[in-house]
């Protein structure tokens, strides 16, 4: 997907620590983490032979870190490579946006870190949905994605979900959401701390379904879904449910979107963060 940025993120060299663990137990999480793996079969000099991560804070208007551990040629070496960049395709409050983070590989590596925008852009309170994510090298080819390599041991994804700001859904937030999925197991679990109605009341809503888009060693994309009951405004059963997908651990996984839908099919949620302090 073409895309112009209209915005630069501030490119800032700095190392960042990306493990993420399961921790199906603890509180929902609202900021995003996005595991970068490779374009299988893609056209770019650059290979990504290791997964990294891109992470967006819901602080600081979007605080963003980029690490990319193991960047290769066709034949397996290391490459020093300038003028790379991340391309971000979002919505904010319902309106689209693009955003850019350049960065430099070098012997192999690349590491840097910014914002999804100017201080004037993106505010306290602003919702950002996440349309799709790309690594791009010096001529426009994408070779990374929202994905893993084999055996990675960290989460192809975990991030809040947001609410949909245009959805035609019952269902409103009051506390967020958030989805984990993984290779391992093909384990996928989502949940919501608390959902309201449209008069800021604790709301039922049987038939919740979660529903993830992906492709596996860049064969053609699949759907597959689980679905789960809103009851007194959190998800139940255990505030987390959770499914097995058909994810494989010793192949390579594209994850092109995770959307949440009402028993109406009206997508409510997304993936994304709220921010919840401003630039300075």
């Amino acid at each position: 997907m073409s895309m112009r940025p209209r915005s630069l993120f501030a490119l800032l060299v700095a190392a960042a620590a990306l493990v993420v663990g399961p921790g199906s137990a603890r509180a929902h999480k609202q900021s995003m983490y996005l595991s970068v793996g490779p374009v299988v079969g893609g056209a770019s000099p650059l290979v990504i032979a290791k997964a990294g991560g891109l992470r967006v804070s819901q602080y600081g208007g979007g605080q963003v870190s980029l690490v990319l551990p193991a960047v290769r040629d066709a034949a397996g070496k290391k490459v020093t490579a300038a003028g790379n960049e991340i391309r971000l395709e979002l919505r904010v409050n319902g309106v689209a946006r693009d955003a850019t983070l350049p960065f430099d590989v070098v012997d192999g590596k690349a590491k840097a870190k910014g914002f999804l925008s100017n201080p004037e852009d993106i505010f306290k309170g602003d919702l950002v949905e996440v349309v799709s994510m790309g690594a791009y090298d010096s001529s426009g080819v994408r070779f990374g994605l929202i994905g893993v390599t084999p055996e990675a041991n960290h989460p192809v994804l975990r991030t809040g979900l947001v609410f949909v700001i245009d959805s035609q859904s019952p269902i409103r937030f009051s506390r967020g959401g958030d989805v984990l999925v993984r290779t391992r197991e093909g384990y996928v679990n989502s949940g919501f701390d608390k959902l309201l109605d449209a008069q800021g009341q604790k709301i039922d809503s049987p038939g919740v379904r979660v529903e993830v888009e992906y492709s596996v060693n860049g064969a053609t994309p699949v759907v597959e879904s689980y679905s789960y009951d809103i009851v007194n405004g959190r998800s139940r059963p255990g505030g987390r449910p959770h499914a097995n997908f058909a994810l494989s651990f010793d192949e390579t996984v594209e994850v092109r979107r995770v959307d949440v839908f009402d028993a109406d099919g009206n997508r409510f949620a997304t993936m994304g963060v709220k921010i919840v302090s401003p630039r300075e």
